[in-house]
């Protein structure tokens, strides 16, 4: 059963375009700021770590399952990107610097850079974008932005139910659930660490439960 949903979470994703409402689900969650320098940990006033890092967790959270993985390994190049797309795609709208052209959301390289920072990713290190995801993120080496698809992810619902401070960060505890259903389609315990960056904390760890 949680196969057949995640199966229609994924196509739901990938296929909806990305209206002005597509987010109303996260419209609290924080604008990504501009060109404010940040301290570690710093995010807007009112923000929790939990709220800012929502992006990277249902990022992460779908491309791991989409993969059937457990433990979050970004040394896999293409799960590494298809998480970065998802944050790129549900959410960059949020980011002032994006741009839509033709159904496309265009970032500029440092935006994208500004994302994988909250996956302790850089885009330097990074593999060519795979393959596997050429159909929904490419990159305009004569503008130098990435394009990617939109997607719209309201099925389902990031919940976060604990969070512990740890050395040098947070660990969470949580699911994301199946909204239609009121389902959790997987719980997931996931560390962060304080980083000097856009969303003040980047996920060193997940796992999934």
């Amino acid at each position: 059963m949680k196969k057949i949903m995640l199966t229609t979470l994924i196509a739901s994703m990938l296929l909806l375009p990305l209206g002005s409402t597509a987010l109303a689900d996260y419209e609290e969650a924080p604008a990504p700021a501009v060109s404010q320098d940040y301290l570690p940990g710093d995010m807007p006033a009112g923000t929790s770590p939990a709220d800012a890092m929502a992006p990277a967790l249902h990022g992460v959270l779908l491309a791991m399952m989409n993969h059937d993985v457990q433990s979050l390994d970004l040394s896999d190049g293409v799960l590494a990107w298809e998480c970065l797309y998802n944050m790129l795609s549900l959410y960059g709208q949020l980011d002032s610097r994006s741009q839509m052209e033709d159904g496309l959301l265009l970032f500029p390289t440092e935006t994208v850079q500004d994302y994988a920072a909250a996956l302790d990713l850089s885009l330097e290190a990074l593999p060519p974008l795979p393959q596997e995801l050429t159909d929904r993120l490419t990159f305009d080496r004569g503008g130098n932005v990435y394009q990617a698809v939109c997607g719209c992810d309201d099925l389902s619902q990031l919940q976060v139910r604990e969070v512990r401070p740890v050395s040098g960060g947070l660990q969470l505890t949580g699911a994301l659930v199946y909204v239609v259903e009121d389902l959790d389609l997987v719980q997931f315990q996931a560390t962060l660490q304080y980083r000097d960056s856009m969303f003040g904390f980047a996920v060193t760890g997940l796992a999934l439960s």
